[in-house]
């Protein structure tokens, strides 16, 4: 398995869901900067696209529908 960074940027949501979010999954790092709301993930599968998949089921759970990724591609910034 590969660990994959990568950023949700989401509605906003309640301190009670946030918490109940924290409770479950221990993988995701939730905050609001700037007005946005994100969860930033550190989630190990076997490829990325697993890994986003299983993020945004687990935010679907809760009702919450992320708006869209982001990522940093290291790679890509060095082919520049």
């Amino acid at each position: 398995m590969k660990l994959y960074k990568f950023t949700l940027i989401l509605p906003d949501i309640d301190d009670a869901t946030v918490d109940a979010i924290y409770g479950q999954y221990h993988d995701i790092s939730i905050g609001k900067s700037h007005g946005i709301m994100y969860a930033a993930f550190d989630r190990e599968a076997l490829s990325l696209e697993v890994a986003l998949h299983s993020a945004i089921l687990n935010l679907q759970k809760w009702k919450i529908t992320p708006l869209r990724i982001e990522m940093d591609i290291p790679e890509v910034a060095l082919a520049s």
